[in-house]
């Protein structure tokens, strides 16, 4: 996989996504997965390797918990990739430097969840 070409998309797919999970465990990717269901939808379930759980209908009021990440690679993940897309499009306009979208959010996601 090439990191440089995700980085240059605006959004990644489950199986990129997948990859750049696996390349975290081996610290050689940095990234934030911030997750933006509301929390009852990742209680059922949730993609293994997220960092963050902010839902889009609470995520003007907790930017600031985001903040420390403006200058790092951020994926915004959901349950189709609408309101990840919502989120994405949010932290640009406050200036959050690359953000991309999970296409498809978690039901086209065939990695590890719990």
């Amino acid at each position: 996989m090439k990191i440089e070409s995700l980085l240059k998309k605006d959004e990644i797919d489950g199986f990129e996504l997948e990859q750049m999970i696996e390349l975290r465990k081996k610290n050689q990717l940095d990234f934030v997965l911030i997750d933006v269901r509301e929390e009852y939808e990742f209680n059922n379930q949730h993609i293994i390797g997220v960092d963050k759980l902010v839902p889009m209908s609470e995520l003007s009021n907790k930017v600031d918990e985001l903040e420390n990440f403006k200058q790092k690679l951020i994926i915004a993940q959901c349950k189709s990739g609408g309101r990840s897309a919502q989120a994405q499009m949010f932290l640009r306009r406050l200036g959050f430097e690359k953000v991309l979208n999970l296409s498809g959010g978690i039901l086209k996601y065939r990695g590890q969840t719990s």
